[in-house]
């Protein structure tokens, strides 16, 4: 929108300061310069402003190829080729030296009008050459250089001294038109906008960085044969001046809608101011509550941190009581296998004490059996002392049969048996007091004890 605006007040301001008056048709000519040594233009401009940047730009049109033909020269004391240009393009000089663009502007055929832009910035430290919008050569200059002031600008030759100098070589003889010099270095997109149409007025919207101005060249005291020219662009311009005029109905109807737009827009700027305000309101409220919701999002940060310890320690505590409850599991499972061990111990016990009793009980009654054997004993062994005795009182008998009476002791008939009143009557016809052992059972070791008292009392007998 505002593009807009601004391009229709420039055309309304254009059509209201455009007239017929000759001063204001004199910034449509151009220069013609002649081929003698006097005709050229010589005068000290400010320079001041273009000390840090400038930009020289004009339309050219050569008419000479022999030499050097020079159409803007600057010098200072103590530096003659402070910016030297020359319409061949040999020279494009800044602080005494510069690029040979010969072989690029000798393309454009002789007598053909060309746009010329030479830039430089002390940022930058770079010197650029344009030609018809078109970057042509570039080259650095010296760190920290600045632009000298107070020297002489020649306008259609070159000064070989300061503001002295001028040589036939140098002679311009062409033509200028539109020659600016602006107070910063043009990007590429201004000079090709400026480049695209010899008639057009786009130096003009520059203002103060214009600080030299073709308008105020024209205004200078000329040497020699140096005239003004018309460029073609006078009869052009006030063919646009004219269809503006006639647009201007148009373009107050444009205005009259743009003021009410404008209205408007100042109707919805102060809608927007109080939006605004209100909005602020808002985010001064939102950043308050951003700031307390920050502080509860700290202190439930902590919290969680808090939590998170806890819940650290209690997975520790968990894992802990994990542990203590397998060992007593296993404290447990060993107590439940040492129970059944007490209990199968406690049974064999019991068993062993039940098998102790018993034990204890055949012991007693063995110990009484073994009481009422030894008593038997000692009672047999007493009868047989007894018989012992008796026996070895007893007379010999002198009889061959008695060695062989025992021999019939083991006869089916008496061994094994039980000495009967029938059996003792048989043996006693040779055995004296036999009556003794009726009631004993007739065994080996009895046949034994009667053989050795027998024999005993055989040698009793026959010591007797």
């Amino acid at each position: 929108m505002k593009p807009v605006l601004l391009g229709i007040l420039y055309l309304l301001q254009f059509v209201s300061t455009t007239g017929d008056s000759t001063a204001d048709q004199r910034r449509f000519n151009a220069l013609k310069f002649g081929n003698s040594l006097p005709d050229y233009i010589i005068y000290k401009p400010n320079m001041g402003p273009l000390q840090n940047a400038f930009s020289v730009c004009s339309w050219v049109r050569g008419l000479r190829s022999s030499d050097d033909p020079s159409w803007l020269s600057y010098a200072v004391s103590g530096s003659s080729n402070e910016i030297l240009i020359s319409s061949t393009g040999h020279y494009n000089i800044i602080f005494g030296s510069g690029s040979n663009l010969n072989s690029e502007i000798s393309s454009v055929p002789l007598g053909t009008w060309y746009h010329y832009c030479y830039s430089w910035s002390i940022s930058s430290q770079t010197q650029r050459v344009y030609l018809n919008g078109q970057l042509i050569g570039s080259r650095s200059t010296p760190a920290g250089r600045k632009l000298g002031t107070n020297g002489y600008l020649v306008i259609g030759n070159d000064q070989d001294g300061y503001g002295s100098g001028m040589r036939t070589e140098y002679i311009f003889g062409g033509e200028l038109y539109k020659l600016n010099l602006f107070s910063k270095e043009l990007s590429s997109t201004e000079v090709q906008e400026m480049a695209k149409d010899k008639c057009t007025e786009i130096e003009e919207t520059y203002g103060v960085v214009r600080s030299i101005k073709w308008e105020q060249i024209l205004l200078k005291t000329r040497n020699g044969d140096v005239t003004e020219i018309e460029s073609g662009c006078l009869e052009s311009i006030q063919t646009k001046a004219r269809e503006k005029e006639a647009c201007k109905p148009h373009l107050e109807d444009k205005e009259q809608q743009m003021n009410a737009t404008l209205a408007e827009l100042e109707d919805t700027k102060s809608d927007l101011e109080d939006k605004e305000r209100q909005m602020n309101t808002t985010l001064a409220v939102l950043e308050n509550k951003e700031q307390q919701m920050n502080a509860t999002l700290a202190v439930l940060e902590n919290k969680e941190q808090q939590m998170n310890a806890t819940l650290t320690e209690l997975e520790k505590t968990k894992s802990d009581l994990e542990d203590k409850e397998r060992q007593m599991n296993t404290t447990l499972a060993e107590l439940e296998e040492t129970k059944s061990d007490l209990k199968s111990k406690e049974q064999q016990l019991n068993r062993t004490e039940a098998q102790k009793q018993t034990t204890l009980q055949e012991l007693d009654t063995t110990t009484q059996d073994l009481n009422s054997t030894s008593a038997a004993l000692n009672q047999t062994l007493t009868e047989l002392q007894q018989v012992k005795e008796l026996l070895e009182n007893t007379t010999c008998h002198a009889n061959t049969t008695v060695t062989s009476h025992w021999d019939l002791l083991y006869s089916e008939e008496y061994f094994g048996g039980i000495f009967t009143a029938e059996k003792l009557e048989v043996l006693r016809k040779s055995v004296a007091k036999l009556e003794y052992f009726q009631g004993i059972r007739i065994t080996d070791g009895l046949i034994k004890f009667f053989k050795m008292f027998h024999d005993g009392e055989e040698d009793q007998c026959s010591d007797e």
